[in-house]
């Protein structure tokens, strides 16, 4: 069976989304400057929740899309030791090993795609995708759709901030 990952991007960068050409101008969690690399996750909720970390939910607008991506049934995919991982592998400021983690499958080019617990749920897992992998074209991007996300959510983050 195929899996299908999610990604939620802003209109402004849809072109680049699926190039990884974002995620390359700045480290990432399980990736240093420089490194190309796609991140997706295992279900749009899980996808929203990781655009949401970083910025205020009034930024959320009518502005974001989610892109649906399948990955194609016996597809390699390399797993993260999570034994191996730090014990602060979840902090804010990512330990530099995460990316090093990152950069060294992305250099190998063993598989196009690296799964990787979610710092946010650490039971759920996103999908790390190397555009430059000669398997990445086997990977199919279904046309952007909007995401718009209810507006309660507002409410729901002020009362677990004051906690």
């Amino acid at each position: 069976m195929s899996l299908t990952v999610w990604r939620i991007s802003h209109q402004k960068y849809i072109d680049i989304a699926w190039k990884g050409e974002t995620y390359s101008h700045s480290r990432g969690r399980w990736n240093s400057k420089g490194t190309t690399l796609i991140y997706t996750s295992a279900t749009l909720s899980l996808a929203a929740l990781e655009t949401l970390v970083c910025m205020e939910i009034e930024n959320f607008g009518n502005i974001f899309l989610s892109i649906c991506l399948t990955i194609p049934d016996n597809f390699p995919i390399k797993q993260v030791d999570e034994s191996l991982l730090p014990q602060n592998w979840r902090d804010t400021s990512a330990p530099k090993i995460l990316a090093s983690i990152g950069d060294k499958w992305f250099n190998s080019k063993t598989t196009a795609v690296l799964r990787v617990p979610s710092a946010i749920i650490p039971q759920e897992y996103n999908y790390l995708i190397n555009p430059l992998h000669p398997d990445y074209e086997k990977i199919s991007i279904a046309p952007p759709r909007p995401f718009i996300l209810d507006r309660n959510l507002k409410t729901i983050k002020k009362m677990v901030v004051r906690e």
